[in-house]
């Protein structure tokens, strides 16, 4: 309780400052007689950054009275200013990429100004399910979605280690286990080889809920968590014999290290990693590695018999209601979404196009050819839930840690996540 009062009195305090601040939208409307529009987005990828300025200039073409000024800044400097600015419902940008399930945080206080009609009936008709769930309040839509955020389907493979051992990728779940159990070297903590290193924030969780719903269970009914289901309980317990018995990875990631699986791969110390698609820009900028030399993507067996899992609403826009200019954001949003342009943001950025048509368009998988192996199973992904996701994989893999480290029977382990997150 006393938390909670300095937290409430530490957001008034904020609100507070915030109310006194200048920056309103509102005072940006014109330039010169011509309709000013401010975008706020993140700065971490280069890619991204080049697709917004070149979708800028086409659009600014079309639209000679319309300036849109794009405001980049590093994603934790970039979060904390929508968040501030989603606090106080005032200034800020007229539009904002954001993460979908911001969405699910600030829908309901006003802060985002609705989608046309129109134009969501014709997003409805055309998208995958995952990609506006979040995005939905009460009827009304709050954002539109740029991609169809995965982090379940893609296997990144070290395909110079299968090709110089003469291993096949993997045909099937326990096919890949085995390549994985066999072709792991370690000693001790200390990893030469991860045969199968499915360990991030984002992977675990994932793979778990795959490992449930591909075998015909669920963990949520839209009200309430059961994670202490036969089937979950048995999944989860592979999953922690992967780590401790199978040695085919450890939790380092977990516990305070700034490595991930992919990184691991990149670096020639893992052989498989279930990872999303956008890590393969890292690993040919980053790493300036060779793709279908160095590493493939391929799709990842499922663990069940059917091509069923979760995914959550990804990158999005959405506009600012406080803006004095909201026909004129939402024209340039619209502009984005339309298929021609979705599909070149989508093939600039390396990104699943969230337009079932777009991503199926010869010209994506032609530009994209990574994408092919997980095209066939986006319609088995459904929406994961109404929730802020990033709580329910902290809770998933804090209690995995526990599990690992602690000797924390599976039991009881579940028992505790379904209090935390039905609480």
């Amino acid at each position: 309780m006393r938390k909670l009062i300095v937290m409430m009195a530490v957001a008034a305090l904020i609100l507070g400052l915030l109310a006194g601040c200048g920056g309103n939208s509102k005072d940006t409307a014109s330039q010169d007689g011509k309709t000013v529009l401010t975008y706020w987005a993140h700065s971490d990828e280069d890619a991204w950054n080049e697709s917004d300025e070149a979708m800028i200039a086409a659009f600014q073409k079309e639209n000679p009275d319309i300036i849109v000024e794009r405001e980049a800044f590093p994603y934790d400097d970039f979060e904390q200013k929508v968040m501030t600015s989603f606090m106080s419902k005032s200034g800020g940008a007229d539009i904002y990429m954001m993460w979908g399930g911001w969405a699910v945080d600030y829908a309901s206080t006003g802060v985002f100004a609705p989608v046309p009609d129109e134009f969501i009936a014709d997003l409805k008709g055309d998208c995958y399910e995952p990609v506006l769930g979040a995005l939905e309040f009460e009827g009304k839509y709050y954002g539109v979605p740029l991609e169809f955020n995965a982090e379940w389907g893609g296997l990144l493979v070290n395909k110079a280690y299968f090709d110089e051992h003469g291993i096949a990728y993997p045909k099937d779940w326990d096919d890949m286990i085995r390549i994985g159990t066999e072709n792991s070297v370690s000693s001790g903590e200390v990893f030469d080889m991860r045969g199968f290193d499915f360990i991030s924030f984002d992977t675990l969780p994932y793979i778990w809920m795959q490992m449930i719903l591909s075998s015909g269970g669920a963990f949520y009914d839209g009200e309430s968590f059961d994670f202490a289901t036969p089937l979950a309980k048995e999944t989860l317990q592979k999953l922690v014999d992967y780590v401790t018995v199978d040695r085919m990875t450890n939790i380092e990631c977990l516990t305070g290290g700034e490595i991930e699986n992919h990184d691991w791969l990149f670096s020639g110390e893992a052989l498989m990693a279930p990872r999303g698609m956008w890590t393969i820009g890292s690993g040919i900028n980053d790493y300036e590695l060779e793709y279908g030399v160095d590493f493939e993507y391929i799709q990842t067996p499922f663990y069940g018999p059917q091509k069923l899992w979760a995914a959550e609403t990804g990158w999005s826009l959405g506009v600012n209601s406080s803006s004095a200019n909201i026909d004129a954001a939402w024209k340039y949003v619209e502009f984005c979404l339309e298929p021609e342009n979705l599909l070149q943001i989508n093939i600039d950025c390396g990104m699943i196009p969230p337009r079932k048509s777009v991503a199926h368009d010869p010209d994506y998988v032609a530009a994209v050819p990574y994408a092919a192996p997980i095209l066939d199973c986006l319609d088995g992904a459904s929406f994961i839930g109404y929730f802020n996701t990033d709580t329910l994989k902290e809770a998933i893999c804090n209690m995995y840690v526990d599990i690992v480290l602690n000797g924390t029977g599976v039991d009881d382990a579940v028992s505790e996540l379904n209090d935390e997150l039905n609480s």
